[in-house]
């Protein structure tokens, strides 16, 4: 199923129960990378698929000849989203002269949210985090699979980085604060290490712009940050590319990588030299699904992908490093699938909700921490699972998030109304009438509601560990149960790399002259991504991007 950007900001998504009862199998590809056919091609990279039975990546294609035109810079970096834009500005900034190539018309930034430790913001808000358990925590999330250095540096970093970028906006008439999206949580820093979450996520902008500042253009309020990066990065002599596909990188992991090869906008060859490195920012994989069936098969089951522009998310910077040499990754792809519903409220992504697949059997620990969530939803039979709760849900959204009740609440009875009336959710007054308007078994619903209740009534989830504040009984008529969305929003996998964030081989060889940041940089995420600090995606995006453009800049490593 796709989904284009406009319909997806409305509310058009289908929805995992509307899927389920159809039979359809959320987006999943007419065709994996298994399934590919002999000598396909990936778009723009001119490599084929499968050959020999090979992965696209394993299979390099041949050096490109026709250069019409060659360039000479320090730094070139590949891709204009939140990280190459701060590799550009921190490059530039420190005396380099810079490139920028990107294959879309310009510069890209989604969503709101950006991690970052101990930053101003933080301070005058009384806010203190100890970057040592934060690093502790997202460390032991990836099951001790992530470079922990890598992500000590973004904690022990994170915030001199982001003070710098909040002087840049600052001078735009851009405040920074705390983050505004649902999924920063306000008081969950005492909770145990399976659910704490800090206050990491900051906002460029303001708190009244929404997350989508520009609905007819589906622009976000992230791109106050990125256009400011990249326009510093201009005046102070970096060069842009738009419009300008990156196609190979020029040397190898022997003998270095000394630049790269892209086709420009009139289909030429141009040759982008680079004395100091190239950086590679190119994003994530959530579009190719021949990386997604091999590193990353869950993702095949989220109902969209909300990633955009086409084509940005083909795991491009992948290709370019493997076929130079470059090792993939060490730690697994860490889907970002949250059970993001535009349209409804109280929806899984904020509330704790009795959780139930076509079965009518509860299946999983529904603390809204969104890898649990969305994780245990598509593993489900049928891919479907719904939300219930009562008439009673006012008190119980004041019991589970009691700072933020009166937002969560906001407009509830109309947006529920809404909701019913255009059969993406569902409303009765008994529990068996409720199971019938959804398809699942009455007498399975009642007695999984019955167990629940009970161990709601004793304050201890023996089943699925669901702490007791946010344990929600279903007793109150009338009952509701809205499908649980899984929309993914980026698929975090990359290139090997140090904790330098220099790409290496399979051999754990230091690239010279070639760097990873953002989500083409491996090692960082692993098995899931972790909300253990909202925004952290995109905060350690732009802090790699600032460290390793500012180090580079300097014929420095960022740790020495």
């Amino acid at each position: 199923m796709d989904l284009n950007r406009r319909d997806f900001l409305k509310g058009a998504v289908v929805s995992a129960a509307a899927a389920g009862m159809a039979g359809l199998a959320g987006c999943a590809p007419a065709s994996s990378g298994a399934d590919a056919p002999q000598g396909a091609e990936l778009s723009g990279t001119g490599a084929p698929a499968e050959a020999a039975g090979k992965h696209s990546w394993e299979v390099a294609p041949e050096p490109i000849t026709d250069v019409a035109d060659t360039k000479d810079f320090d730094i070139v970096i590949v891709g204009a989203g939140p990280s190459g834009c701060a590799a550009a500005e921190a490059a530039a900034a420190a005396g380099a002269t810079v490139a920028v190539i990107e294959q879309a018309a310009g510069y890209t930034a989604h969503g709101a949210d950006n991690g970052a430790i101990n930053t101003q913001v933080h301070k005058d808000a009384g806010i203190e985090i100890d970057p040592e358990v934060a690093t502790r925590i997202l460390f032991n999330f990836s099951q001790g699979t992530v470079n922990r250095e890598l992500v000590h540096t973004w904690a022990t970093r994170s915030g001199e980085v982001f003070d710098h970028f909040s002087a840049l906006c600052a001078a735009r008439d851009i405040p920074s604060i705390l983050a505004i999206s649902d999924t920063s949580k306000t008081d969950w820093d005492n909770l145990d290490d399976q659910f704490k979450e800090f206050r990491t996520g900051i906002t460029f902008g303001r708190a009244d712009e929404g997350v989508v500042i520009d609905t007819d253009n589906f622009t976000f309020i992230e791109s106050h940050v990125v256009e400011t990066l990249l326009d510093e990065a201009v005046a102070n002599g970096a060069e842009t590319f738009f419009n300008t596909h990156a196609e190979q990188l020029v040397g190898d992991a022997a003998s270095g990588i000394t630049g790269v090869i892209a086709t420009a906008e009139d289909g030429g060859h141009v040759q982008f030299n680079a004395a100091k490195g190239v950086i590679l920012a190119t994003g994530d994989i959530s579009g190719n699904d021949e990386m997604l069936a091999c590193w990353a098969p869950i993702a095949l089951r989220a109902d969209v992908c909300q990633y955009f522009p086409p084509e940005g998310n083909r795991g491009e910077g992948i290709l370019m490093g493997m076929w130079a040499g470059a090792a993939h990754s060490r730690s697994a792809a860490a889907p970002m699938v949250h059970p993001i519903s535009p349209t409804l409220p109280l929806t899984a992504i904020a509330m704790s909700w009795l959780a139930v697949n076509k079965l009518g059997e509860r299946y999983s620990c529904e603390v809204p921490y969104e890898p649990f969530v969305t994780n245990a939803r598509m593993n489900q039979p049928g891919n479907v699972g719904f939300s219930i709760f009562d008439g009673a849900y006012e008190q119980k959204v004041r019991a589970q998030e009691p700072q933020t009740a009166d937002t969560l609440l906001a407009g509830v009875e109309d947006r529920l109304a809404a909701g019913i009336e255009a059969g993406e959710m569902f409303a009765a007054d008994t529990l068996a009438e409720l199971a019938g308007k959804i398809g699942v078994p009455a007498d399975a619903l009642e007695a999984t509601v019955a167990r629940y209740n009970e161990m709601c009534a004793s304050g201890v989830d023996v089943d699925f560990g669901v702490p007791e504040r946010f344990l929600a009984s279903v007793d109150t008529p009338p009952f509701y149960a809205q499908p649980i969305a899984a929309v993914t929003l980026t698929v975090p996998f990359g290139l090997h790399v140090d904790k330098n964030s220099q790409v290496c081989t399979d051999a754990d060889e230091p690239i010279a002259g070639l760097f990873a940041v953002g989500n083409v940089q491996g090692d960082f995420f692993g098995m899931s991504y972790p909300v253990t600090c909202p925004g952290i995606s995109h905060g350690r995006a732009l802090t790699f991007g600032n460290l390793v453009g500012a180090a580079l800049a300097k014929g420095e490593l960022i740790n020495g």
